[in-house]
């Protein structure tokens, strides 16, 4: 009789299934088929956690060197008939992170422009140099291959002749630009831009005479 219901126990646990109780397991079987009832701890699975989206690249410096050809236009008080020849150095540092709507998306930069020669051919030769100490730039975001930037810059130029003439040879020069930097390689691009430029003595005189040019301008960027 006590073999029977022994026998009954054990095939009744068998065949009970394992049950679970807030994460408990209730195992109604041994390993080696006696009837036992067992609890077993839940198990955890940790997930590993979502590997972090890559830090945003930021070049905090940039230095740019070029040159370019200006021709002026006839435009309010300035001729078409002076062509020039502008070298520039310039140094800028990035203010901000990425911001904006939409294609407009990019970081500001603040800069100083520096024209260690400008040669002028026509109407007359003449020398001079400048210095920039407001450079405004704004890096929208890449696009494949192409970087695009825009800028504003304010300063003053100085030549050993009256530029125009008429003049004196210390005047104010700005400049507004759009380019792009083509990047044949991760901190080195080849800029290329057009730059409207704008040379006067800002009405400090009783005349003000100008120069309204457009500049075909390239040159190298380094970023770091």
């Amino acid at each position: 009789m006590i073999v029977l219901t022994q026998l009954a126990m054990v095939e009744m646990c068998q065949a009970m299934p394992s049950t679970s109780h807030d994460g408990w397991v209730l195992d109604a079987t041994g390993e080696d088929g006696r009837a036992t009832l067992t609890l077993l701890p839940p198990v955890t699975v940790s997930q590993a956690p979502a590997p972090a989206p890559p830090p945003e690249e930021t070049h905090g410096e940039e230095w740019q060197v070029g040159t370019g050809f200006a021709w002026s236009i006839d435009l309010l008080q300035s001729k078409g008939d002076r062509r020039y020849v502008p070298v520039t150095v310039s140094w800028a540092r990035r203010l901000t992170s990425e911001g904006g709507p939409g294609i407009l998306r990019g970081s500001l930069s603040w800069g100083v422009e520096v024209m260690p020669l400008y040669l002028q051919t026509a109407p007359s030769s003449t020398t001079g140099f400048g210095v920039s100490p407001l450079v405004w730039r704004w890096r929208f975001v890449p696009h494949h291959a192409a970087a695009p930037f825009a800028e504003l810059a304010f300063g003053g130029i100085f030549t050993a002749d009256p530029v125009p003439e008429g003049t004196r040879t210390a005047n104010f020069l700005a400049h507004g630009a759009f380019g792009l930097r083509w990047r044949p390689a991760k901190r080195l691009s080849l800029v290329t831009a057009y730059r409207f430029q704008h040379i006067s003595n800002g009405n400090q005189l009783a005349r003000n005479p100008g120069v309204n040019a457009h500049v075909a301008w390239a040159g190298l960027s380094l970023t770091r």
